[in-house]
């Protein structure tokens, strides 16, 4: 049949990559995350142990895992800028701080495991890697259950019409949002529970 527009077309084919890349990227990334947490919760005379071992076992591949999150945005910026300037816009405060979360998450695993010279500088800087690997799934969660409800538009269209908690604050700061973030966490748990049982 000529002339009938086809149903799959760029756009469908990027949206499509971006959610393969998303799910990808919670798989992998999401068991080094979840290690973090298990790190935060490693208790009794065998912690130092736990923790070593956690390390171990997510030190070859964790890096590597945060190519998937690069490939989502930046695919969302050259395939639907307005989607990106929506989400950057209005999630401004949990993106951002998730990102601070990635980068201090890597900068405290590399420092605990080849920079630190005493006990206590290990400490502090595990404390710093479980505490970031706790806290940026919690928010990658709020981010995804704030999209879900349709908030994010709503917030979009009122800049400059509303206070900065209407458009800035309580789209991601709510029940559903936050939920959505502490169910990702145990998931992550989950999987880094699943992906460190089968390693040992």
């Amino acid at each position: 049949m000529t002339g009938m527009p086809s149903p799959f077309g760029l756009p469908e084919l990027f949206a499509g990559i971006i959610v393969v890349a998303l799910n990808v990227y919670v798989l992998t990334g999401g068991a080094d995350f979840g290690g973090g947490v298990w790190d935060l919760l490693a208790s009794g005379p065998r912690r130092n142990q736990q923790r070593q071992f956690i390390a171990q076992t997510i030190a070859p591949i964790w890096e590597a895992n945060h190519v998937w999150l690069v490939l989502v945005v930046v695919l969302t910026f050259t395939a639907f800028p307005p989607a990106f300037a929506t989400l950057g816009t209005v999630l401004h405060l949990p993106l951002a701080m998730m990102l601070v979360g990635i980068v201090l998450r890597g900068a405290a695993f590399v420092f605990r495991s080849y920079g630190s010279r005493s006990p206590e500088q290990r400490r502090n800087w595990g404390r710093t890697f479980a505490v970031a690997s706790t806290v940026t799934p919690l928010l990658l969660g709020i981010v995804i259950g704030a999209v879900s409800t349709g908030a994010v538009g709503v917030a979009q269209a009122q800049i400059g019409a509303a206070t900065f908690r209407d458009v800035f604050v309580a789209p991601w700061w709510s029940p559903f949002p936050v939920a959505v973030g502490v169910l990702a966490l145990a998931l992550f748990a989950m999987l880094a529970a699943v992906y460190l049982a089968y390693e040992t």
